[in-house]
Protein backbone atom coordinates (compact mmCIF):
# COMPACT_ATOMS: atom_id res chain seq x y z
CA UNK A 1 0.00 0.00 0.00
CA UNK A 2 1.48 3.21 -0.78
CA UNK A 3 1.66 6.50 0.48
CA UNK A 4 -1.61 8.18 -1.36
CA UNK A 5 -4.09 5.08 -1.50
CA UNK A 6 -3.40 5.43 2.71
CA UNK A 7 -4.20 8.97 2.18
CA UNK A 8 -7.26 8.15 0.04
CA UNK A 9 -8.68 5.22 2.47
CA UNK A 10 -8.07 8.15 4.93
CA UNK A 11 -10.40 10.40 3.33
CA UNK A 12 -12.91 8.12 2.25
CA UNK A 13 -13.46 6.77 5.77
CA UNK A 14 -13.39 9.96 8.05
CA UNK A 15 -15.88 9.23 10.52
CA UNK A 16 -14.67 5.68 10.97
CA UNK A 17 -10.86 7.26 11.39
CA UNK A 18 -12.23 10.02 13.98
CA UNK A 19 -14.36 7.15 15.72
CA UNK A 20 -10.92 4.80 16.06
CA UNK A 21 -8.95 7.84 17.06
CA UNK A 22 -11.35 9.06 19.67
CA UNK A 23 -11.07 5.23 21.79
CA UNK A 24 -7.75 5.44 21.41
CA UNK A 25 -7.49 8.95 23.16
CA UNK A 26 -10.06 7.59 25.79
CA UNK A 27 -8.12 4.72 26.08
CA UNK A 28 -5.09 6.22 27.07
CA UNK A 29 -6.64 8.46 29.65
CA UNK A 30 -8.60 5.95 31.42
CA UNK A 31 -5.21 3.96 31.54
CA UNK A 32 -3.61 7.29 33.00
CA UNK A 33 -6.27 7.85 35.55
CA UNK A 34 -5.86 4.35 37.26
CA UNK A 35 -1.88 4.20 37.11
CA UNK A 36 -1.90 7.86 38.79
CA UNK A 37 -4.80 8.44 40.47
CA UNK A 38 -6.25 4.93 41.36
CA UNK A 39 -3.39 3.14 42.12
CA UNK A 40 -1.61 5.07 44.73
CA UNK A 41 -5.00 5.31 46.46
CA UNK A 42 -5.57 1.77 46.17
CA UNK A 43 -2.05 0.77 47.62
CA UNK A 44 -2.20 3.56 50.16
CA UNK A 45 -5.88 1.51 51.71
CA UNK A 46 -4.53 -1.74 51.65
CA UNK A 47 -1.91 -0.91 54.01
CA UNK A 48 -4.12 0.81 56.42
CA UNK A 49 -5.73 -2.45 55.69
CA UNK A 50 -2.94 -4.79 57.13
CA UNK A 51 -2.07 -2.75 59.47
CA UNK A 52 -5.62 -2.65 61.07
CA UNK A 53 -5.84 -6.60 60.66
CA UNK A 54 -2.07 -6.46 62.72
CA UNK A 55 -3.82 -4.18 65.18
CA UNK A 56 -6.99 -6.63 66.09
CA UNK A 57 -4.72 -9.51 65.89
CA UNK A 58 -2.66 -7.63 68.74
CA UNK A 59 0.10 -7.80 66.48
CA UNK A 60 0.74 -11.73 66.72
CA UNK A 61 -0.18 -12.46 63.14
CA UNK A 62 3.50 -14.56 62.33
CA UNK A 63 3.57 -18.06 62.20
CA UNK A 64 5.16 -18.34 65.17
CA UNK A 65 2.42 -17.08 67.49
CA UNK A 66 -0.15 -18.99 65.30
CA UNK A 67 1.29 -22.16 66.30
CA UNK A 68 1.84 -21.53 69.55
CA UNK A 69 -1.30 -20.02 69.86
CA UNK A 70 -2.98 -23.79 68.04
CA UNK A 71 -0.80 -26.13 70.56
CA UNK A 72 -2.35 -24.16 73.43
CA UNK A 73 -5.67 -24.54 72.28
CA UNK A 74 -5.16 -28.08 72.02
CA UNK A 75 -3.64 -28.76 74.96
CA UNK A 76 -6.79 -27.03 76.69
CA UNK A 77 -8.76 -29.33 75.10
CA UNK A 78 -7.06 -32.17 75.91
CA UNK A 79 -6.89 -31.23 79.69
CA UNK A 80 -10.67 -31.21 79.77
CA UNK A 81 -11.37 -34.75 77.97
CA UNK A 82 -12.08 -37.09 81.03
CA UNK A 83 -10.23 -39.64 82.11
CA UNK A 84 -11.01 -43.27 81.75
CA UNK A 85 -12.00 -43.79 85.05
CA UNK A 86 -14.47 -41.49 85.16
CA UNK A 87 -16.54 -43.40 82.37
CA UNK A 88 -19.12 -44.27 85.16
CA UNK A 89 -19.62 -40.74 86.12
CA UNK A 90 -19.98 -39.73 82.01
CA UNK A 91 -22.87 -42.77 81.68
CA UNK A 92 -24.35 -42.02 85.37
CA UNK A 93 -25.22 -38.41 84.11
CA UNK A 94 -26.30 -39.59 80.61
CA UNK A 95 -28.49 -41.66 83.02
CA UNK A 96 -29.84 -39.12 85.27
CA UNK A 97 -30.36 -37.04 82.17
CA UNK A 98 -33.09 -39.60 80.42
CA UNK A 99 -34.50 -40.36 83.66
CA UNK A 100 -34.88 -36.79 84.33
CA UNK A 101 -36.70 -36.35 81.02
CA UNK A 102 -38.80 -39.20 81.70
CA UNK A 103 -37.23 -41.96 79.60
CA UNK A 104 -37.05 -45.79 80.42
CA UNK A 105 -33.60 -47.11 79.78
CA UNK A 106 -33.97 -51.01 78.59
CA UNK A 107 -30.90 -52.01 77.41
CA UNK A 108 -26.96 -50.62 76.79
CA UNK A 109 -24.02 -52.20 75.83
CA UNK A 110 -20.54 -51.00 75.40
CA UNK A 111 -17.64 -51.79 73.98
CA UNK A 112 -14.05 -49.92 74.76
CA UNK A 113 -11.61 -49.49 72.03
CA UNK A 114 -8.50 -47.86 72.04
CA UNK A 115 -7.43 -44.85 69.72
CA UNK A 116 -3.62 -45.13 69.56
CA UNK A 117 -2.96 -42.14 67.03
CA UNK A 118 -5.01 -39.76 69.26
CA UNK A 119 -3.82 -41.28 72.70
CA UNK A 120 -7.49 -42.02 73.78
CA UNK A 121 -9.87 -44.65 74.84
CA UNK A 122 -12.99 -45.16 72.94
CA UNK A 123 -16.32 -46.30 74.44
CA UNK A 124 -18.93 -47.48 71.41
CA UNK A 125 -22.09 -47.06 73.51
CA UNK A 126 -25.67 -48.20 72.47
CA UNK A 127 -29.00 -47.79 74.40
CA UNK A 128 -32.01 -48.38 73.42
CA UNK A 129 -34.53 -46.57 75.58
CA UNK A 130 -38.15 -45.76 75.91
CA UNK A 131 -40.49 -42.56 76.61
CA UNK A 132 -42.90 -39.68 74.69
CA UNK A 133 -41.05 -37.81 71.65
CA UNK A 134 -41.00 -34.58 73.16
CA UNK A 135 -38.99 -36.54 76.31
CA UNK A 136 -36.59 -38.13 73.73
CA UNK A 137 -36.11 -34.29 71.82
CA UNK A 138 -35.11 -32.95 74.93
CA UNK A 139 -32.78 -35.89 76.22
CA UNK A 140 -31.01 -35.25 72.89
CA UNK A 141 -31.02 -31.18 73.36
CA UNK A 142 -29.76 -31.70 77.08
CA UNK A 143 -26.85 -34.70 75.58
CA UNK A 144 -25.77 -31.41 73.07
CA UNK A 145 -25.25 -29.46 75.88
CA UNK A 146 -22.79 -31.56 78.04
CA UNK A 147 -19.40 -30.87 78.42
CA UNK A 148 -18.45 -34.31 78.63
CA UNK A 149 -17.03 -35.75 74.86
CA UNK A 150 -19.57 -37.39 74.36
CA UNK A 151 -20.69 -37.86 70.74
CA UNK A 152 -24.01 -39.25 68.71
CA UNK A 153 -22.70 -41.58 65.96
CA UNK A 154 -26.42 -42.60 65.36
CA UNK A 155 -30.40 -42.58 66.46
CA UNK A 156 -33.16 -44.28 65.04
CA UNK A 157 -36.63 -43.77 66.37
CA UNK A 158 -39.35 -46.41 66.46
CA UNK A 159 -43.51 -45.57 67.17
CA UNK A 160 -45.57 -48.80 66.94
CA UNK A 161 -48.32 -47.45 67.35
CA UNK A 162 -50.23 -44.50 65.36
CA UNK A 163 -51.97 -43.11 68.21
CA UNK A 164 -49.79 -43.19 71.01
CA UNK A 165 -46.63 -40.84 71.20
CA UNK A 166 -44.05 -42.85 72.53
CA UNK A 167 -41.63 -43.99 71.18
CA UNK A 168 -38.72 -46.36 71.07
CA UNK A 169 -34.93 -44.55 70.55
CA UNK A 170 -32.13 -46.47 69.92
CA UNK A 171 -28.86 -44.84 70.57
CA UNK A 172 -25.15 -45.02 69.36
CA UNK A 173 -22.97 -43.17 71.13
CA UNK A 174 -19.10 -42.76 71.36
CA UNK A 175 -17.72 -41.28 74.35
CA UNK A 176 -13.92 -40.57 74.19
CA UNK A 177 -12.03 -40.26 77.28
CA UNK A 178 -7.83 -40.14 77.82
CA UNK A 179 -6.18 -43.04 79.22
CA UNK A 180 -4.88 -42.86 82.58
CA UNK A 181 -1.53 -41.17 83.43
CA UNK A 182 1.41 -43.64 84.59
Amino acid sequence: MTKQQFLDLLGSRKKSVGLVLVLVVLNIAVSLYVHIVQQPQLDRLLDEWAAKRALSAGGKNDIASIYQRGEADLKSFRERIPLKRDFSRVMMETFEAAADNGLKIANITYKPQLVPDENLVLYAVTMDLNGKYAATKSFLADLQCRKSLLVIDALSLANSSTTDEAVDLKLQLSAYLRPEEK
